[in-house]
């Protein structure tokens, strides 16, 4: 759960939610509003949402109370902050760590969202916490540099309501399909129903619906990766083997996700074994 409230005077940091007039909307492009889906998906989207931290940074207050008050109804727990220095200053001083963080890029004054994201990629206890950067349209350079610091994705202001909410999902999504947080025992257990389907399927699964992409070509340190994984060894404990970051196994990971066309761990390792790529022993 979120920090319940964060008061912080000189940092200007407040936790979600206050009641604002929808003139604190001058970012966020207007769009018409479509019949809703089932609305139990719905509530159970919200659900998921609502167990999830979100920290906000952005130094214009119409800005923050504008987008806070849009993740903060569509279910997310969101504490808003001024600058970067006070986001910092908030991930220090609470034990829980945030699981997504929303930032802009341009904050004059003070620290800036590249030079906040360089601090947070430095930090151990936040290096794998996936930050999403709000840019102005036509800061090539800012993304760039954005990109090379490991942000996780980009939006350009301004931007559609429900994209936002959707990046954040993705985001959120991927880094727990990634994130490998299952026992050991959880994942010797889907290493042996893997191979119980394999013998089933006479050894392999090409051509037999197993797998959608078989001539992909994996880097070598996304095979290195991948071996690991398919002795069922966590992200960290794999981080420690090729003597990289969490992190950078986790942007690995991601890429071998795209290229297979796989969802998850278990699909990929899935995937590894019934092409031959990895062996089981």
């Amino acid at each position: 759960m979120v920090p319940s409230i964060i008061s912080m005077n000189r940092l200007c940091c407040i936790t979600f939610f206050l009641s604002v007039s929808d003139s604190f909307l001058p970012l966020l492009k207007t769009q018409t509003k479509t019949p809703s889906f089932s609305l139990q998906a719905s509530s159970a989207k919200e659900a998921w949402r609502s167990t999830k931290w979100l920290l906000l940074v952005d130094d214009e207050a119409s800005i923050r109370q504008a987008v806070g008050r849009l993740l903060h109804e569509k279910g997310y727990q969101v504490t808003a902050c001024a600058s970067g220095e006070a986001a910092l200053q908030v991930v220090v001083d609470e034990p829980q760590v945030p699981d997504v963080i929303v930032s802009d890029v341009r904050m004059p004054g003070g620290m800036d969202g590249l030079e906040f994201l360089q601090k947070i990629r430095q930090n151990e206890r936040l290096v794998a916490v996936p930050v999403v950067l709000l840019t102005a349209k036509g800061q090539t350079r800012d993304r760039i540099a954005g990109y090379e610091a490991a942000c996780d994705a980009y939006l350009t202001k301004p931007f559609d309501p429900d994209e936002l909410v959707s990046l954040v999902d993705a985001v959120l999504q991927r880094q727990e399909d990634t994130a490998g947080n299952v026992s050991l025992e959880e994942l010797q257990k889907d290493l042996q129903e893997i191979k119980q389907l394999l013998l089933e399927h006479g050894g392999g699964g090409v051509g037999n619906g197993w797998v959608q992409a078989t001539q992909v070509f994996l880097a070598p340190d996304e095979r290195q990766v991948l071996e690991y994984l398919c002795q069922g060894l966590k992200n960290k404990e794999i981080a420690e083997r090729v003597f990289l970051s969490t992190r950078r196994v986790e942007q690995l990971m991601t890429s071998m996700f795209r290229k297979t066309q796989t969802k998850n761990r278990t699909e990929l390792v899935r995937w590894a074994v019934s092409t031959g790529t990895v062996q089981l022993s």
